[in-house]
């Protein structure tokens, strides 16, 4: 068995046992009601479980394969390598899971965020011990934080959510909790940004261009795609709407990404 196949066995494998572990976490969320939307197809013919399996390792895998961009510049032990990526991923979808939405109850917001944070964590474990670099790295030069690519990248975030409310009108509780929607997608904005300052340390390509694109294109938009995707698995969401948020954040952060420059690490 060649070294491509098994490190495919071994994603599909971390996928698995993130999915698993997510579904533990699932059943012990409360049910809770809203009367929002209506349920998907999948809950309506008993086929959500199913449907969740499947999507969930496929999505997980995917997501647990991108830390192959990003692993060779990580500094620490294998473990602390897999760890540091699971906790970047949680940010992300911790700040989404935060979203004023609708159909989204107060509880809510605090069960899913640790159950995904607990599925993402155990996917960054995982990550670490079946591909972190078993020579450890010690860390390189100090860099100084990049105040204006990070400011960038919120700013074009904000941007992009204001165009998705004012112009496309997108389902949101923009015109009943203005106030709230205006701080998530700032604080939004500054969790992206620092996350892809992180990132940015890690990813060989002095190319501007191609080094937004991994970032803003790859690490933060495939990852949004995938979690934004786990909606219509319980809930009847509107795709179409779904999709154009997903594509003007993906877009409005790869703009923001092109102020990165490269970072010169020590191999």
């Amino acid at each position: 068995m060649n070294k491509v196949i098994k490190n495919i066995l071994k994603i599909l494998l971390i996928g698995l046992a993130t999915t698993i572990v997510r579904i533990i976490g699932q059943l012990s969320i409360p049910a809770g009601e809203q009367t929002v939307l209506e349920p998907s197809i999948f809950a309506q013919n008993g086929t959500m479980p199913l449907a969740f399996t499947v999507y969930g390792i496929f999505a997980y895998s995917l997501i647990a394969a991108l830390f192959l961009l990003i692993r060779g510049r990580m500094t620490g032990n294998s473990i602390l390598q897999g760890l540091k990526y699971g906790l970047v991923c949680c940010a992300v979808w911790i700040v989404y899971l935060l979203e004023p939405l609708p159909h989204v109850a107060v509880l809510d917001r605090v069960t899913y965020p640790i159950a995904d944070s607990a599925a993402l964590i155990i996917m960054g474990l995982m990550l670490g011990w079946l591909f972190g670099k078993s020579e450890c790295r010690a860390d390189g030069p100090k860099t100084v934080f990049p105040v204006l690519p990070v400011l960038a990248v919120t700013v074009c975030f904000f941007a992009g959510r204001m165009i998705q409310y004012l112009i496309f009108d997108t389902y949101s509780s923009f015109a009943e909790k203005k106030l709230e929607t205006v701080l998530w997608c700032l604080l939004t904005g500054v969790v992206i940004s620092c996350v892809m300052a992180w990132l940015n340390l890690h990813i060989n390509n002095e190319n501007r261009i191609m080094r937004a694109m991994i970032l803003g294109g790859l690490l933060f938009g495939v990852d949004l795609l995938l979690f934004n995707f786990f909606m219509p698995l319980v809930f009847s969401a509107d795709i179409p709407d779904l999709i154009l948020r997903t594509l003007v954040d993906i877009l409005a952060v790869i703009f923001g990404c092109l102020g990165f420059s490269y970072t010169n690490l020590r191999k």
